[in-house]
């Protein structure tokens, strides 16, 4: 096995020093043999094949962690990894592109709607409505809040700033 500097071996592998020094780091790339009285990084031919790998999925924009994973995987599953990943990507990109097309056409004055909204018809259910006056913290119960009637359950009005939460009857 022939032994390289990282300069030659960064040119083989297309790859820079600074990214290889890094990948050493991580792990993902150790050099073959390190010089003892130097530190300089040498590496194998044999690494080649496995560093422009790890280039080729980086310029998918996998990230390192990820790559990490798929080099220690066996090939079948470092494939659907891979598989996994650029379906994600795509479903990524077709929202983003979804997105950017709403905008233009917003900023065009054209309005369009951005989700497609369904209505639907529910039967009648009962509803139960607490309220809670600001500021003093107590909760009126169902004889106080609510007026009664089931197809419409209004909170009574009491002048003071409320909010209330519904909550669905079951059966």
């Amino acid at each position: 096995m022939e032994s390289m500097s990282i300069s030659e071996f960064a040119r083989r592998s297309r790859l820079s020093p600074k990214a290889l020094r890094l990948y050493d780091e991580m792990g993902l790339l150790p050099p073959a043999r390190v010089d003892a009285v130097t530190g300089y990084r040498l590496y194998g031919t044999d690494q080649i094949e496995p560093a422009r790998l790890i280039a080729a999925l980086r310029q998918l924009g996998i990230p390192l962690a990820e790559i990490k994973v798929v080099l220690e995987s066996e090939p079948e599953a470092a494939a659907d990894q891979i598989a996994d990943y650029w379906s994600a990507t795509e479903a990524e990109h077709v929202a983003r592109r979804d997105l950017a097309d709403f905008l233009v056409k917003r900023l065009q004055g054209k309005r369009s709607v951005m989700y497609e909204v369904d209505t639907r018809e529910i039967p009648i259910r009962s509803l139960l409505c607490l309220k809670q006056c600001r500021g003093r913290g107590r909760r009126l119960g169902a004889r106080q809040g609510v007026r009664r009637n089931p197809q419409r359950a209004q909170p009574a009005a009491h002048g003071r700033k409320s909010w209330c939460h519904l909550l669905h009857l079951l059966g």
